[in-house]
């Protein structure tokens, strides 16, 4: 079986583990790099860092990039990153990123917060006696409209 040869392509390793607290430290092994934890990890929510470019994150030591999906989602776009070659050639940084689900926004769109969702007991938040309808989730989809551009999505 030729697979048994393939190195596996994520890795974590423990590298110490206290006996009194069990915390740990370790390294993350990627196709694109190497991250040691515990890590600071920088957000660049739509896959761009603010105050320094990537080139200087990297050379500061900076393992990992944090984004976010339903940020991605609505500015540049999946179609742009799709025809970009991905998320590293769409910005020319090859070490690794780490995105979210973009379930918080989804809470968020639709509730004002998860705890408000939670509390609310499904029920909507309300403006002005008019119920916002931002988002919703129906039969595992989520519909909702852009904040950016007005136009409905499915997700």
């Amino acid at each position: 079986n030729n697979l048994s040869l393939v190195p596996p392509i994520n890795t974590y390793k423990i590298i110490h583990q206290s006996k009194k607290s069990l915390a740990r430290t370790g390294r993350i092994t990627t196709p694109h790099g190497t991250i040691d934890t515990p890590a600071f990890v920088a957000v660049g929510t739509n896959a761009a860092l603010k105050a320094i470019d990537f080139a200087k994150a990297d050379d500061a030591g900076q393992q990992l990039i944090f984004s976010n999906t339903y940020h991605l989602l609505l500015q540049p776009g999946p179609r742009i990153i799709r025809d970009a070659g991905g998320i590293h050639k769409f910005t020319g940084r090859e070490k690794p990123f780490i995105t979210d689900s973009g379930g918080f926004q989804v809470f968020s769109l639709a509730y004002g917060s998860v705890k408000e969702s939670l509390e609310s007991g499904g029920e909507l938040k309300r403006s002005n006696r008019k119920v916002i309808q931002s988002a919703k989730k129906r039969n595992d989809k989520c519909h909702w409209r852009s904040d950016v551009t007005g136009e409905n999505a499915v997700t």
